[in-house]
């Protein structure tokens, strides 16, 4: 489907470290692409955490919820000299992802992924993880560092199922301050065909970046699954695509067929 955003306009709302994948990819299928971070990463380098890295024998599983997860923890455990080998090492706990993505990250660090669920989101991840573990995760030992704004579904389900689950707050997602003025000049200068999300953090911060700027429902929304785009319902934003998978390249197919379902 290349060349089927020819003529498009689309905002990417993606961290400036997790911009260009999406960048690359739309500008493939011929779109011209906004790049507005609504999200920036903001690691908490804590004891806690050091205590989780140096503590990691005592793990049965280490569950990712997303890529900044996976690079903030890793780094941190490189940088305490504690992540060991992943060549044969028993020690080391199983690795659960809630995406591909998210799974990538972890091999780039020369570990495999035990269970990437089905449905990338934390619903996915309670299905398939109760299946992996044949159906019973008392007393599984379970360590999922996070950002500090995720949702609660994950944690208590785990607990409610009888799992022990250390959570830990490894990062905070902010608004990036230089990008009120630029969201304000982009919908004036440049207004998009289309506007992205691909968490509800990126929803929230557009809606709060947005204060000042034009009114955000005279746009399109697209949203790359149901819990992103049910928050940006919440903001009254139309959503017109939403990728039937939560992935990058899921959510740029379901941009394509949008368009060119408009075309005719």
């Amino acid at each position: 489907m290349s060349g089927s955003l020819h003529n498009r306009t689309i905002l990417n709302t993606r961290s400036r470290g997790q911009a260009p994948e999406f960048r690359l990819l739309l500008e493939k299928a011929g779109a011209q692409v906004l790049d507005l971070p609504t999200i920036e990463i903001r690691p908490r380098p804590t004891p806690e955490l050091d205590r989780a890295v140096g503590g990691l024998e005592n793990c049965d599983w280490l569950m990712f919820t997303s890529a900044n997860a996976v690079e903030i923890f890793m780094d941190r455990a490189l940088a305490l000299g504690r992540l060991p080998a992943p060549e044969g090492d028993s020690a080391f706990p199983r690795i659960c992802t809630i995406g591909p993505a998210t799974a990538g990250k972890v091999e780039s660090y020369g570990y495999s992924v035990d269970l990437v669920p089905k449905l990338y989101q934390a619903e996915g991840i309670l299905e398939d993880f109760l299946d992996f573990n044949s159906g019973s995760i008392q007393d599984l030992r379970i360590l999922l560092p996070r950002a500090s704004q995720a949702r609660e579904l994950l944690p208590q389900t785990l607990r409610e199922q009888g799992a022990q689950v250390n959570l830990i707050e490894i990062y905070d997602t902010v608004v990036p301050k230089e990008s009120r003025s630029r969201l304000a000049e982009l919908l004036r200068t440049q207004p998009p065909d289309l506007i992205t999300f691909t968490s509800s953090s990126t929803v929230s911060h557009f809606a709060a970046l947005g204060q000042q700027a034009e009114d955000l429902k005279q746009f399109q929304y697209a949203a790359i699954g149901p819990i992103t785009a049910a928050t940006a319902r919440e903001y009254g934003l139309e959503i017109v695509v939403q990728a039937e998978r939560s992935s990058i390249p899921d959510l740029v197919s379901a941009i394509e067929r949008y368009f060119q379902n408009l075309a005719g």
